[in-house]
């Protein structure tokens, strides 16, 4: 996983009949952060990357919880969880997206899905 998440385990988000995602704040030596969405039952490498604005990390009041609920909630407001992952994409995280409130999970530290600290 390397140090990049802060050993922050990430959270299990249920989509409902879109799926059941993995998602994560990540920060690869330093910024810009992301927070990453992958498909928690595939295992597959994380299929949306959205970019948290350059300087904007630091002075966000939001904690990992609501940056995940954020993406989400952009993700499902834009429609790029509407048919699930089908590839790889990166966008910009809109911070002005209400955080979804549905349910999700802690994740087991050992259930942390790799695939998404290994993006860069």
């Amino acid at each position: 996983m390397g140090t990049a998440k802060y050993d922050h385990p990430g959270y299990i988000a249920d989509i409902g009949p879109q799926g059941t995602y993995y998602v994560g704040v990540w920060c690869p030596h330093g910024y810009p952060a992301h927070v990453h969405i992958g498909d928690a039952a595939a295992q597959a490498d994380a299929g949306l990357r959205l970019r948290i604005p350059d300087g904007a990390f630091q002075s966000l009041s939001d904690d990992f919880e609501t940056l995940c609920r954020r993406a989400i909630g952009q993700a499902l407001e834009s429609g790029l969880l509407r048919d699930g992952l089908g590839g790889f994409q990166e966008t910009r995280l809109a911070l002005e997206t209400q955080p979804w409130n549905g349910p999700m999970q802690p994740a087991p530290k050992q259930a942390q899905a790799p695939h998404i600290a290994l993006q860069s």
